[in-house]
């Protein structure tokens, strides 16, 4: 029998007791809130304790035993994913103690470079334990396309990479062209063990607020339309780290069934930005939104060919200033355009099942949505420390922003083991990633 998700919550919160298989187990404290919609989402926000991957969004299963004799097992998942000096189950629990402790903790040094290490490709491959498989039938069938965007730390674009990878999916890789030569090697070096990871045909010299931001996307949005499988994509930046599985991507965005998915800003939108720029050409209302989006391919294709979208690029950027947060959120914002999947809705943004934003999630210091932070802020975001893995391990969103290695890495580690524990555990049968959440989606209905 199938759970429904708000079934599942609205259990929770009547004090219902969650079994485990994944190290701890325990009562959920019983709470005397009217369960609601407003309630329900705040399973995301402030919990309570779950005792399945630590997230509403899970079900222990049992596995069938007779397919699982046969079932083959891929060479990855035969291995632990450790991480060498912290309890990473403690951390994501909230143990105050733990976290002292892992904030004092150095980041171990590695014993061999990036560069060293990835002579040998076929050996890296194995050693950092990619997952070269594509696990199922489904996320064969369904290739997903990224783009990153990345300046600096190797390291941990690497760690990245690692937990996106299958050999389904295809990577095109922008690194600064302010990139000093040695690390821009480090960078290719990577990319040179897999034959579905390039660098981007042309490197872009990027400024902050300027349409450089926006043209290295474009670049690499016209280099992956080379290949013709995917079908979806989602732009990333090298600070950035999953909080779906491969699979749980598939299964959302074959939900989404072509919906567009962007921020949408228009009351609080920064319209200075365009003060200055004249008229938008084919009757465009110019909307703010982040340059994070996950996008359909019939979106990209038009964004890169299409006149329109040509006619509309020329105008962002002659206005100016962040180019990169107008110009797919008013593509993806304005329906009279045609483009599949486009929004037909109201376009404001509210964080709620009407219009969240589910491809990243991020936390501003000054946002409506605002989350504490356990981290530090650099420029009004949260850079994500080892007091918020309880809270990014709930999150429904794909991709959580942002992450410095160089702070508190162990949170990196400790979300890539969940990560990969989660891919493992779906696998094997013995954890059930619950859709109900975003079938219940109403923007997602709501398109060209």
């Amino acid at each position: 029998m199938k759970h429904n998700f708000w079934e599942y919550s609205r259990n929770i919160f009547e004090n219902t007791k969650v079994s485990s298989h994944t190290g701890f187990s325990g009562d959920v404290k019983k709470t005397g809130e009217k369960t609601n919609e407003k309630t329900l989402l705040k399973l995301f926000d402030i919990g309570p304790q779950f005792s399945v991957s630590y997230s509403p969004l899970y079900r222990e299963t049992i596995p069938d035993l007779s397919t699982a004799i046969i079932k083959h097992v891929p060479e990855a998942l035969n291995k632990q994913r450790d991480v060498h000096g912290v309890s990473c189950r403690l951390l994501f629990e909230g143990n105050i103690d733990e976290i002292q402790k892992s904030v004092r903790l150095k980041k171990s040094q590695k014993s061999d470079s990036i560069r060293n290490q990835t002579r040998d490709c076929q050996k890296f491959v194995k050693t950092r334990g990619y997952i070269n498989d594509t696990l199922s039938e489904e996320e064969m069938m369904f290739p997903i396309a990224y783009s990153i965007m990345a300046y600096k730390s190797p390291e941990q674009f690497e760690i990245l990479l690692r937990a996106i990878y299958r050999p389904q999916n295809i990577y095109c890789v922008h690194i600064d062209n302010k990139t000093s030569d040695v690390i821009f090697e480090d960078f290719s070096s990577i990319t040179r063990c897999f034959q579905n990871v390039f660098l981007a045909s042309e490197r872009i010299s990027v400024q902050w607020g300027g349409k450089s931001v926006l043209t290295q996307e474009l670049v690499c949005m016209k280099d992956l339309l080379r290949f013709k499988k995917w079908k979806y994509l989602i732009n990333l930046t090298g600070q950035e780290f999953p909080l779906r599985t491969n699979s749980e991507l598939v299964r959302i965005l074959k939900i989404f069934n072509g919906s567009n998915e962007s921020e949408g800003i228009l009351k609080r939108a920064n319209k200075d930005r365009w003060a200055n720029a004249g008229q938008p050409p084919h009757k465009i209302r110019p909307i703010k939104g982040a340059v994070h989006v996950t996008v359909n391919r019939n979106f990209v294709e038009y964004s890169i060919n299409n006149h329109v979208g040509k006619d509309f690029l020329a105008w962002v950027q002659k206005a100016g200033t962040v180019p990169d947060e107008t110009f797919f959120a008013s593509l993806i914002h304005n329906p009279h355009l045609g483009i599949p999947g486009s929004f037909k809705g109201q376009v404001e943004t509210d964080y709620s099942l009407k219009k969240p934003f589910l491809s990243r999630f991020k936390s501003w210091r000054d946002a409506p949505n605002y989350w504490p932070c356990h981290g530090h802020f650099v420029r009004g975001i949260c850079i994500f420390g080892l007091g918020d893995l309880p809270l990014l391990a709930r999150r429904p969103e794909f991709f959580a922003n942002k992450f410095h290695i160089d702070y508190q890495p162990h949170i990196l580690l400790c979300l890539d083991q969940l990560l990969f524990n989660r891919t493992r555990d779906e696998y094997f049968g013995r954890l059930q990633f619950e859709t109900d959440y975003y079938e219940n989606l109403e923007y997602i209905k709501n398109v060209v």
